[in-house]
Order: C-alpha cells, then structure tokens, then sequence
C-alpha cells in the first residue's frame, strides 16, 4: 500500500510478461531473499532499477558502438565501431566470442556483443549454448 513517506505508482502489464516475472521470482525467491529482496514488487523494482542502470551505461557507450545485425545462424554479430568507422565481427567460438578486428576476446567490441540482447536470442534459437563462467 503506498504511504506519504515512500510513494508508488501502478502500472499495467500483459498477463503473459506478469506470469514470467512471477515465475521467476517463485523460482529464485530463496537466493532473492539472500539479498533483501522478500516481495514480488521488490522484485520488479530491482529489476527495474537494475535495466535502467544498464540503459544509462549503454546510452554512454552507444555514440561508440552501435549493433548493425546478428546473422541468422547466431555466429556472428556485427558492430559498427563509430570512433574508427570500421565494422567488427564478432564471432562466436566454443569457448566464447572473438573480434575479428583485435583478434582478442576481451576487447570493446565483445564487450559490447556481451550487452546486447539480441545476441542471446539468435544464440538461444540457433541452439549455441556459451560456457558458464566460474
């Protein structure tokens, strides 16, 4: 219930997006209350908080780099590097991605493959699942 000392909004959401976030934090509500985190809203508040703190990094990024396509198979992103005008192709490899640019696997252009949602789903629909990290 909102309060005069901390108030809150109402918002409105598809059935289908309310079912996948409630689902999710059924699943996880244990590790989620490790972290302060004991209610559904609190849940969709730290989500919120956490995808516009994402945003307002990428946006200081996003004038240096911007996502051309990712190819069908889900191998491949392309980056166009504003600073240097070229395109990088990050390609992605058994164990991780690599620029064919740096020839590196931990340079800006992977980075900036790593951020992007697109790149999960082409690799989800194409069935690449990348190693977990430690």
């Amino acid at each position: 219930m909102p309060t005069k000392s901390q108030p809150y909004k109402s918002i409105s959401v598809s059935t289908e997006i309310y079912e996948r976030y409630r689902k999710t934090f059924e699943e996880k509500k244990n590790d989620l209350a490790k972290k302060g985190i004991t209610s559904f809203a609190g849940y969709i508040t730290s989500m919120l908080e956490r995808l516009m703190e994402e945003n307002e990094i990428f946006a200081r990024q996003a004038p240096l780099m911007e996502e051309l396509a990712v190819d069908e198979t889900g191998n491949i992103v392309y980056i166009k590097d504003n600073k240097t005008g070229r395109i990088a192709g990050v390609r992605v490899k058994a164990d991780g991605f690599l620029c064919d640019i740096d020839d590196r696997n931990d340079c800006i252009h992977v980075g900036f493959a790593l951020a992007l949602p697109s790149v999960y789903k082409a690799l989800d629909r194409a069935g690449i699942k990348l190693p977990k990290l430690a």
